[in-house]
């Protein structure tokens, strides 16, 4: 299926990694900011901070857990993502509901912004991108958060796509591309 438990056998996203901070990403981090609805001094500090972020991941059980640890100024973010799907043998973990949509496992978790939310996670493109979303958000106006995690560079630069998604239609998608370089 599409949508994998677990991931490609030669795919880990474990590492430690730092935050690339350019002046594009910069840019790209305050216009990010203002999508949530972020005043410009909230932005400013948080554009002279982005290069203390750090993270901390450890894919466990063939890609069904994805442990991760981010770290900045505000403080520690820690949270382990369970993905569900489709597993190499062919053997589902997820139910069909009323209209065949896969019911995927979801876990609730608490946010950086704490606030408790639901957390479901699989692994797309043969194994080889790690999808999550955070469902059930009431900041920033209320809504969910995607992110798409793969590697770059042979393994030397983690890729997290991040979209919110909010609930208000009229809205539009606020999105970031985070690349981190590996330190171990």
């Amino acid at each position: 299926g599409e949508r994998w438990a677990v991931s490609h056998p030669d795919i880990d996203l474990s590492g430690d990694w730092k935050v690339v901070v350019s002046e594009d990403f910069k840019s790209q981090y305050d216009a990010y900011l203002r999508s949530l609805g972020q005043p410009q001094i909230v932005r400013s500090v948080a554009l002279s901070i982005i290069g203390m972020t750090r993270e901390h991941t450890a894919q466990e059980d063939s890609g069904r857990k994805l442990y991760i640890k981010g770290t900045n100024a505000r403080g520690i973010w820690e949270r382990t993502l369970k993905a569900s799907g489709a597993d190499f043998n062919g053997v589902h973990d997820y139910e069909l509901g009323p209209d065949n949509d896969h019911k995927h496992g979801r876990v609730s978790l608490i946010t950086a912004d704490s606030e408790k939310v639901e957390a479901e996670a699989w692994w797309e493109n043969n194994g080889k991108v790690h999808i999550s979303w955070l469902r059930g958000g009431k900041k920033y106006g209320g809504g969910d958060f995607e992110s798409r995690r793969y590697l770059e560079n042979e393994g030397k630069i983690l890729v997290c796509e991040s979209k919110f998604h909010p609930h208000d239609e009229g809205r539009e998608k606020a999105a970031i591309c985070w690349k981190f370089e590996r330190t171990r």
